[in-house]
């Protein structure tokens, strides 16, 4: 069930993107829906290539998906185009992740106009893990919490019946369709989850910690037994004083940090010289928010593999 993701990837989201949301045409506002017929595919929308993933694999053949955000995008800071914001106001619905992560939504869904527009946020009431220092300049999680929820698969099924149940609404004659995809996929979620606990048993039990260079991973580590010791930056857009650094890299000392790890589309420069400092590992292709065009992260379930393997062999 695992289907690629077609768009491009951009490199080095640690730079802030630029752009503002009033460049897009004004016509686009002035958009209706189109009518959806029982042979059509549900045309939907999907903020980020990983959400995008999520409602593939529960709506199968009977749904067209555009995420907003493409390959490769910060989901934090992505500015939508005339283009995104034109799939946004021809859509039947609109899924997304929610909790703050994607700083943009609100008042892009604001500006299209579309009151009628089914939108679901697939994260709320789960995201429960509060993240330290999570206002920084613009960017503010909600009330302090963590929205990296997706990146425990177990959680993840939750997300599955939500669309689901959003889908259901939208075309009751494809509702068996839905529910029986949505639970197929819960049953790779399931195998996901038992793989990813055999292989961090690979990891001796004093190396289980890791410091990240963008503060995404708590929801993994808190399912699957990993400690985090520190991150970089809470959320991308700020760099981190001098003082922020030298206390992080005593800490990896102080702790027997084995590796830290960035993931691929930021700028690794900063974290490669921490490691230096630190005297550890540091690898550099981890995913998170953003899937790739083809190899190794172009699903979901591909990601959460390759970003187990990557790490159990850092931390072995």
């Amino acid at each position: 069930m695992q289907i690629a993701q077609e768009a491009p990837a951009v490199p080095n989201r640690f730079v802030p993107r630029s752009g503002l949301l009033g460049v897009v045409v004004a016509g686009v506002f002035l958009l209706a829906p189109p009518a959806f017929g029982a042979s059509e595919l549900l045309p939907v929308v999907a903020s980020t290539t990983v959400v995008a993933d999520f409602v593939r694999s529960v709506g199968g053949n009977r749904v067209v998906v555009r995420p907003l955000a493409p390959a490769g995008a910060d989901p934090h800071t992505f500015q939508p185009t005339p283009d995104s914001m034109q799939a946004l106001a021809s859509a039947c619905a609109a899924f997304f992740n929610g909790s703050g992560l994607e700083e943009w939504w609100g008042k892009t869904v604001r500006s299209v106009g579309r009151k009628d527009l089914s939108m679901v946020e697939l994260s709320k009431g789960l995201a429960t893990i509060e993240t330290p220092g999570h206002t920084h300049g613009v960017h503010s999680h909600n009330e302090g919490s963590d929205p990296h929820v997706w990146l425990d698969p177990v959680l993840v099924k939750q997300y599955a019946d939500r669309i689901r149940e959003a889908l259901s609404r939208a075309d009751t004659a494809g509702a068996a369709s839905y529910a029986e995809r949505a639970k197929a996929y819960q049953a790779e979620l399931d195998a996901l989850d038992a793989w990813i606990r055999a292989e961090i048993e690979k990891i001796p039990v004093g190396r289980r910690k890791i410091v990240t260079f963008h503060n995404a991973f708590q929801y993994f580590a808190k399912r699957y037994g990993l400690t985090v010791k520190g991150f970089v930056v809470a959320s991308p857009g700020k760099e981190p004083s001098a003082k922020t650094l030298a206390d992080l890299v005593q800490r990896i000392k102080t702790e027997q940090v084995p590796a830290v790890f960035i993931e691929a589309d930021f700028n690794p420069k900063l974290l490669e010289t921490l490691g230096r400092d630190a005297g550890v590992k540091v690898v550099t292709n981890l995913y998170d928010g953003s899937l790739t065009d083809g190899p190794p992260a172009d699903s979901y379930l591909s990601m959460m593999r390759h970003n187990v393997t990557t790490m159990v062999n850092a931390l072995r």
